[in-house]
């Protein structure tokens, strides 16, 4: 039996989200809809998402200083904001497959680059008009999805690969390849395909380590191998001090745009880091609030 094969057979098994595939189309749908209302959104999640809600809305960071309780899921949805929210339905998926006190795998790395990439990706498909920036948003977040189902569920390739990543100097890729014949992105769109995601975002997850290789759906591919380019070079703690310095230390990855489209013109350039450098500073309290949110 060939290594898809087994992937995929173990794949089958994983229904720990059964309601993921058509609650997060209707939600992400509802927030997009300048009509929409808390209520309109609320009445589209399940208990699991409800409670993530609540716990987060109802956390130090969101809290106004006074005793009134947070009563309703709307008056929470009200409280954090629909860009909040998005990340929170998301994020439900590495929430199921995740234990916060795992002393092995890093799950606030895992969580924060995850919410980084998604935001990125969305801000350089809007601002390089590249791809759908909603859908990129999604894949952004759930690119390295794979990574959390590879240490889950198929233990002995884990300890596989990471003995061919210490023993032998291998970077993951690689050592995934060694061990799969194929990378997380991979892994993570099968799983994608198999809950019935949409292929345009399940290609971004597929492909973004490898975008020469999509056939389709190349600009959302694009705009999501870039959003986690840009997303491993961020520090958060030190890179949204000054914008003028963030800029110019990230003016080399103007170069990575221009593979899959024209060159951009300077003040396209500036346009495009403002909105990287805004969208960082609106991520940085977007984690703040998540982080405190888990910890009640």
């Amino acid at each position: 039996m060939d290594y898809d094969d087994i992937v995929m057979e173990r794949l089958n098994k994983v229904d720990l989200l059964p309601t993921f595939s058509n609650i997060v189309g209707e939600i992400l749908n509802v927030i997009d809809d300048p009509m929409s209302s808390a209520s309109d959104i609320a009445k589209h999640m399940d208990p699991s998402m409800v409670g993530e809600v609540l716990r987060i809305a109802g956390s130090a960071y969101f809290s106004t200083g006074g005793s009134r309780k947070i009563s309703s899921i709307e008056h929470a949805i009200a409280m954090i904001g629909y860009e909040q929210l998005s990340h929170i339905v998301l994020q439900m998926p590495f929430l199921t497959l995740t234990d916060k006190d795992d002393k092995i795998f890093d799950v606030k790395g895992f969580f924060n680059h995850s919410t980084l990439c998604g935001v990125l990706s969305k801000t350089i498909s809007s601002s390089a008009f590249l791809g759908n920036p909603n859908e990129v948003y999604i894949s952004g977040i759930m690119h390295d999805i794979g990574i959390i189902v590879i240490y889950r569920f198929f233990q002995d390739e884990w300890r596989r690969i990471i003995s061919l990543m210490e023993n032998e100097n291998k970077s993951r890729l690689d050592a995934e390849r060694e061990v799969f014949s194929f990378d997380h992105g991979f892994v993570g769109a099968m799983l994608l395909d198999i809950w019935h995601i949409p292929k345009s975002v399940t290609d971004g997850v597929r492909y973004h380590h490898c975008p020469e290789k999509a056939e389709e759906n190349k600009e959302n591919v694009a705009a999501t191998y870039l959003g986690n380019l840009l997303s491993r070079q961020i520090d958060l703690k030190n890179d949204i001090g000054s914008f003028i310095n963030f800029m110019m230390f990230h003016r080399d990855f103007i170069e990575n745009i221009a593979q899959f489209r024209r060159a951009l013109s300077s003040s396209e350039e500036i346009e495009l880091f403002q909105m990287i450098y805004n969208a960082l500073r609106n991520t940085d309290n977007l984690l703040k609030g998540t982080e405190n949110g888990s910890e009640d």
